[in-house]
Parts: structure tokens; sequence; C-alpha cells
């Protein structure tokens, strides 16, 4: 079957390129410059057909065959296969990836893939279907949290990426005893480094609650804080936003400062009954005696001294308000960013970084079958930047009569293909190839 397709769509292609070469249209506004062969590399195989070259009146070379199937100028990958070795390359290496592809005579390199990677739009449009109605949610969530990312850097000293993760949900909901899921998860991710990318991040979360929730409902927007500046920034962005303290962070400081004196458990107590009480002062005197008293705990209650009093409204409002939820940043931020990206000894680029961690967040949001959309977003807009126009109507309906048997036959194939041509449309059937050539 794949081989019956790529030769099928081989002469479809080379069939449309006569047509447009013989087309009245076409003579009027362009001359031909040479005939050559084309071979697309596609997920089922290599498919080859004859490809004309144009030069249009202002003498810029056009290469109509490929405004036909809405195609960027060189490229050598259909849709389907580059969103096959984006698909791939999220989960695998970039070498893995490349070798996904079976190709005769044709060469992907894990250098190819990593060019598609780079090539991912920075501004991803929502994919998502326009709804209706927005949705009537009283209470939002949001958790977030970095991962240090490997620099690709000669030398010892390679330094790291920061890839932050923003996570927006309903709610949390029972899975199996012990573990719960995520209710109507959407995620955002990417380097956003320095302030006014930082806003952009938030500016963005923020519009997608207000296009897709009720404000009139919506009372809260809880935020799960480490105390990262970056994340307390959202409460000036993000309507209706209160910062909450992530329980796990705040265990973490206290527990470092407990390791120090003769019994942890009874100090631990004492700083969670503090807490508890609202009682800050007290807990700032229990970090002082630990320190004075305690060898070698000087940092770690300064630390926590720090974190504590920074942070204390967020860690009432965390023990407090029974709407806000337990944390779970730490294993998402390993589940969508480390497992692929630091978990194992790799460098990356800065470009790298950033399409990758928004490449993962997009497959989680809309699914592996959704990559084809957001490929064929990025050449929508390649092909209006190099304002490419199309061939609508160079392919005309009296050119029916100059079709062989074997042309008609090529035909029935092309209506398979696309099962919604209107039935004697011959020129919806040569068009339905630009469609069609995405799925292969």
């Amino acid at each position: 079957m794949d081989k019956t397709a790529e030769t099928q769509v081989g002469l479809v292609l080379t069939n449309a390129d006569t047509l447009i070469r013989e087309s009245g249209k076409r003579k009027g506004s362009y001359t031909v410059q040479r005939k050559r062969e084309r071979t697309l590399i596609s997920s089922v195989g290599d498919v080859t057909f004859t490809h004309t070259l144009y030069q249009d009146q202002e003498g810029r070379i056009r290469c109509l065959p490929d405004e036909l199937i809405r195609l960027p100028d060189r490229e050598r990958l259909t849709a389907a296969a580059e969103a096959k070795l984006l698909s791939e390359a999220e989960a695998h290496s970039y070498q893995h990836a490349a070798e996904s592809l079976r190709t005769k005579g044709q060469t992907v390199t894990k250098t190819t893939v990593m060019n598609k990677v780079h090539a991912v739009e920075k501004e991803i449009p929502g994919m998502e279907a326009p709804t209706s109605e927005k949705k009537a949610c009283e209470y939002l969530y949001i958790e977030a949290d970095e991962d240090h990312i490997h620099r690709q850097k000669e030398g010892k000293e390679q330094g790291c990426f920061i890839g932050k993760l923003v996570y927006l949900f309903e709610g949390k909901e029972d899975v199996c005893k012990g573990r719960r899921k995520l209710i109507s998860p959407f995620y955002f991710g990417g380097l956003y480094a320095g302030t006014e990318q930082n806003a952009a991040l938030w500016e963005e979360v923020d519009a997608y609650i207000r296009r897709h929730y009720d404000e009139d409902v919506l009372k809260c927007v809880y935020i799960n804080s480490d105390g990262a500046g970056w994340i307390r920034a959202a409460e000036n962005y993000v309507g209706k936003s209160k910062l909450a303290a992530d329980r796990f962070h705040l265990m973490k400081y206290i527990n470092r400062v407990a390791r120090y004196t003769p019994d942890e458990n009874k100090t631990k107590g004492r700083f969670y009954r503090y807490i508890y009480k609202d009682q800050l002062l007290a807990a700032k005197k229990l970090l002082t005696r630990i320190k004075n008293h305690c060898e070698g705990s000087g940092r770690a209650a300064e630390e926590c001294r720090t974190y504590l009093t920074g942070n204390w409204e967020y860690i009432q409002r965390a023990f407090h308000d029974k709407h806000v939820l337990g944390c779970s940043a730490e294993g998402h931020v390993s589940s969508v960013y480390s497992e692929r990206m630091s978990s194992r000894p790799m460098g990356w680029s800065e470009t790298g970084t950033d399409r990758m961690c928004r490449l993962r967040c997009y497959i989680r949001n809309y699914g592996r079958e959704k990559v084809i959309d957001l490929v064929n977003y990025r050449r929508e807009q390649e092909l209006m930047a190099a304002g490419a126009t199309g061939t609508e109507g160079m392919i005309e309906e009296p050119q029916r009569k100059q079709y062989t048997a074997a042309q008609r036959e090529v035909m029935k194939y092309a209506e398979v293909l696309h099962g919604s041509i209107a039935e004697g449309s011959t020129v919806r059937k040569i068009l339905a190839i630009r469609e069609q050539i995405g799925n292969l």
C-alpha cells in the first residue's frame, strides 16, 4: 500500500504540473524556465514527480507546483513527514527521530530534525476548536516551576537555561488510592527570559483564562509558588489571582534546619505549630536559637528565615484557605521537561531549549495527532511571508479532455483519497492533492 501511495501521488503531482504548464492563465503570467524531477520525503516513502520552474512578470522564479500543494520553497518533507519527525524528537533523540522516516536515496540527518524543531513557531496560536460558551468555574489553579537545562557550550562550565513551566487546571480528582489527576490541565512553557518575556508569559495565561472561562462566575485563581520572583510576578498580570505557598518547598526548608537539632521531629512539630497559629515571631526566635546552639546550622537557618519572612502571607493561605490544593509542580517538571531535556547528559542551544519546551507543552495540550496542524501553521506563515499566491484557476475544467486513460485512473485514486470531492469536479480532484499530500 505504501509503495502504491508513493507512485500514485507522484503521478497525480506530475499530472498537476502538466496541467499548470498547459494552462492558458499560466501562459499569460509566467514563462517556463526549466523542468526537473522533484522528490518529497513522505511518511510512507519517497514521492517523485515532474516539477517545472517558472518566471513571473517581475522576474522572480516561482515554483507553481509547490504553491499548488502549499509547500514552502526548498522544502523536502511533506507536512505529515515533518510532523512525524517532531513527534519522535519530542520523546526521543534527534538521531532516533531521523531514523524514523524510511527513504530511498534521500538523507534525513539529526541536523535536519534539529532544524525542524528550531523552526517551530515561537508564538503558537490556540489550536482548540472555538466553543459556543465559556466554562463556569468558581476556582482555578495554577502551578509553576522551572527546570535547569544544560547549555550547549564548550568547556566544563556550561551553565544552564531556565525552562519555565506553568499549567492551569480546574481541580484534582482521585484516580485510585493515593493518586490524583488534574482536571482539564493546560500547559504553557518556554524560556521566557527577562522581565518583559516573563510578563508576556503571564499575560498569555491570563488571556487563556479570559478566553475560556466566565469571569462573572470565577472567584479566584490560586497560584502555588515556591517563592521564586518570576512566579510571584503573576499576581500583577493574572486577574483575580492569589499566591499560595507550595508546601513541598516549605517542608524542604524546615527539614533542612531541623536536621541539625537533637530531636528533629520535635523541632518540625514546633515549626508547624507556629505556622498554624500564625506566629512568625516565634518561628524566627526558634531559628535564632538553632543557629546559636546547633553547629553548622547557620546557613540553613538563615535561608529558612528568609523564606518564611518573604512568604508568610502565602504560607498562611496555604494552611488556612480551604480552597487551596496541594502542589505537584516538581513531578510535572520532571515528566514534562526533565525526562527529555535534563535527566541525561546532553546540551541544548537557546532556541532548541525554548522550542522543545513549547513542543512538549503543545503535545500535552492537543495530542500528537495535532502536531501536523502546528507544521501547517508554520508553513502557511512562511508562504505568506514569501508572497506565494497559489495556483487557483490555472487547472481549468476544459482540460479534462486532455487526460489519458492512465491519468483518469490516477484521478480515481485522488478521489478515493479525498472522499468529500464533488462528483465530476476535475478541478477539485486535482486540488485535493494539496490536502492529501499532507497526510503522507
